[in-house]
């Protein structure tokens, strides 16, 4: 016999009893005074639920629980033994009145949302993946949750560590809320906050949000303590995504997030569990999503007179109907039909409401926002080789470069280069008079500049110094100090200092990284190009010439001007030292490279 058949049987032979008075009047006392014991016992006030400001950093207060009365019995293990003694309690406290704790002992095996609100006093509502506005209820009363269509992450061991944030967010709906608790039988839950991007240029925060990728998780002065980070464009406004990954149980009171009572707080799906396939970040219908099928997501609720409800919500996988939206196709709450054309539909997630009633959270909170305090791990960039082929163009066909090909000018010597390469010239024929190229070696930049003055750093990398010396780290194998030091002794600066002259009668524009790089030949003779550093670390132009104030990487060289150019490099110190050094500075006419030899 199974519980549900025992539940009927017992049902019906009680059918005809009738307590007396005193017996429900004692029924009420015992289960309100042992509800009280419990709950004091076993739940913190609500002001003492961790805080959820970001980024959080106070750990859970531990609660220890004792058994009790509890909603999500039908994700914990049932505590129905001995089933005489748990129908008879059962029956005492619906024959006194006392309304069911969960869905299945009121008979129902789901709830609507209405219904749901109507018995705990909040609901659970969907919530646009780009915070716009909570979503409309799906078919039959559930939750359907939206996606971010435009998700894309990486699999293999980047998933393991980054896992994957679905998009589908939830927060609660309700009057009076000082405390939120949650709980996700499978992965974990996030905390998403939305706010307004920045629109000023010379906003700090910009320079962040640009360069914002999992690459630079944990960087950042403003950013640095989210998992991830999203913008979208609403109403032709930037509209930012602020994700903390929380944990599987979840803690949060209105002191210390308002957004919760007034619903701007939402809360999302994660997940790193399952093997995913190494495509996931070209599929949106990746099957990750799969892993929250069937789980369980309870959500607990305290109030400002100190009552506590909680749902229980089931999720499933469904296909849903899509529709475009400025360009961009966005999920509806309608579900698809099984023959619905591709690109008509998406998979995403609904929920069904289980369980609703009084009763407190659950599950313990010894757990409870355990990975708050802690950022995932930034993803890593695989180490750059030291050197890369050189190529030229010949026929229009490309080839390896070697010195047969290459005009080698020692460095005090000046040499004709074409403004374009050949294979991108056209008719453009005009020429740069180059050199000659003197080298300063120092351990720190010669311009006495700091890192975060560098024109790379500035405007490449828009003044995200600490994203961009990790990436330097990772890629190359140094990063930088503040006053300028590298932090590995086996690198140097090396700085190329040469005078370009304009022999044209109009002026010519030039961009930093089209200055030239350093470079050696191998035992074959084929020419490598050095790549131990971002491009063109800083320039400093003199002479005849204007920066762009806007992006000083470029300068205007006037007509029949001479101007004076510095560009800096970090080379490792072996291939400094190399005699067969040359600077790597454009092509002749004829399509042969122009190099000079700079090795001492």
């Amino acid at each position: 016999m199974n519980e549900n058949e025992f539940r009927t049987r017992y049902a019906a032979s009680q059918s005809h009893v009738e307590a007396s008075p005193e017996l429900k009047q004692r029924a009420v006392c015992n289960a309100l005074q042992e509800g009280a014991a419990q709950y004091a016992g076993s739940q913190a006030p609500a002001k003492g639920a961790v805080s959820a400001k970001r980024p959080t950093r106070r750990r859970p207060r531990p609660v220890s629980r004792t058994a009790g009365h509890s909603v999500g019995a039908a994700s914990l293990a049932r505590r129905w033994a001995p089933a005489a003694a748990a129908c008879l309690v059962a029956g005492a406290l619906a024959v006194a009145g006392i309304p069911a704790f969960t869905s299945s002992l009121s008979g129902s095996p789901t709830i609507t949302l209405d219904e749901a609100a109507a018995r705990c006093g909040f609901s659970v509502r969907a919530y646009a993946s780009d915070g716009s506005a909570p979503l409309a209820p799906g078919e039959g009363g559930t939750v359907a949750f939206d996606r971010d269509l435009g998700y894309r992450f990486r699999g293999g061991d980047d998933y393991k560590v980054s896992g994957f944030f679905s998009g589908c967010l939830f927060h609660v709906e309700g009057e009076g809320i000082v405390r939120v608790q949650a709980h996700l039988t499978g992965g974990a839950l996030y905390r998403v906050t939305f706010e307004d991007g920045p629109t000023d240029p010379d906003d700090p925060r910009m320079g962040e949000l640009a360069s914002w990728k999992p690459t630079a998780r944990g960087t950042g002065e403003h950013y640095g303590g989210y998992d991830f980070v999203g913008s979208a464009m609403r109403d032709g406004e930037s509209k930012l995504s602020l994700a903390k990954l929380m944990g599987a149980t979840i803690d949060v009171s209105a002191d210390d997030d308002p957004g919760i009572a007034d619903g701007t707080t939402s809360f999302g799906l994660w997940t790193n569990e399952g093997e995913v396939p190494e495509n996931a970040a070209n599929n949106p219908e990746s099957p990750v999503i799969d892993l929250f099928d069937g789980q369980t997501l309870t959500v607990t609720v305290t109030f400002e007179d100190g009552s506590i409800s909680t749902q229980a919500i089931e999720l499933h996988v469904a296909n849903f109907e899509t529709e475009m939206v400025d360009g961009t196709p966005r999920l509806t709450p309608r579900l698809a039909a099984d023959d619905a054309e591709a690109g008509t539909s998406a998979k995403s997630l609904y929920g069904t409401v289980v369980e609703a009633g009084n009763g407190p959270f659950p599950f313990p909170l010894d757990d409870a926002n355990n990975r708050a305090d802690e950022v995932l791990p930034a993803d890593t960039l695989e180490r750059a080789e030291e050197t890369r082929p050189v190529s030229m163009f010949s026929n229009g066909e490309p080839h390896a470069a070697t010195l047969a090909n290459t005009v080698m000018y020692d460095a005090g010597e000046i040499a004709a280069i074409q403004l374009r390469p050949p294979y991108e010239q056209g008719d453009d024929e005009r020429q740069l008079a180059v050199g000659p190229v003197s080298i300063t070696r120092a351990a720190t930049p010669p311009s006495g500049k700091t890192p975060d003055e560098f024109v790379e750093v500035a405007n490449g990398w828009l003044g995200n110094l600490a994203y961009f010396s990790k990436c330097t780290q990772e890629r190359y194998g140094y990063a930088f100090n503040d006053d300028g030091t590298l932090t590995d002794q086996g690198f140097c600066y090396l700085e190329a200092t040469f005078t370009v002259t304009n022999p044209n009668e109009e002026s010519i524009e030039l961009n930093s990284r089209d200055m030239g790089s350093f470079g050696l030949a191998n035992e074959e003779g084929r020419l490598l190009a050095i790549d131990t550093s971002y491009f063109t670390l800083d320039m400093a132009v003199s002479g005849d010439a204007e920066t762009d104030l806007d992006d000083p990487r470029c300068f205007t060289i006037a007509p029949g001007g001479t101007a004076r150019v510095s560009v800096l490099h970090v080379l490792p110190n072996r291939l400094a030292d190399d005699e067969g050094l040359f600077f790597l500075t454009g092509f002749e006419q004829s399509g042969a490279l122009v190099a000079f030899s700079v090795g001492e």
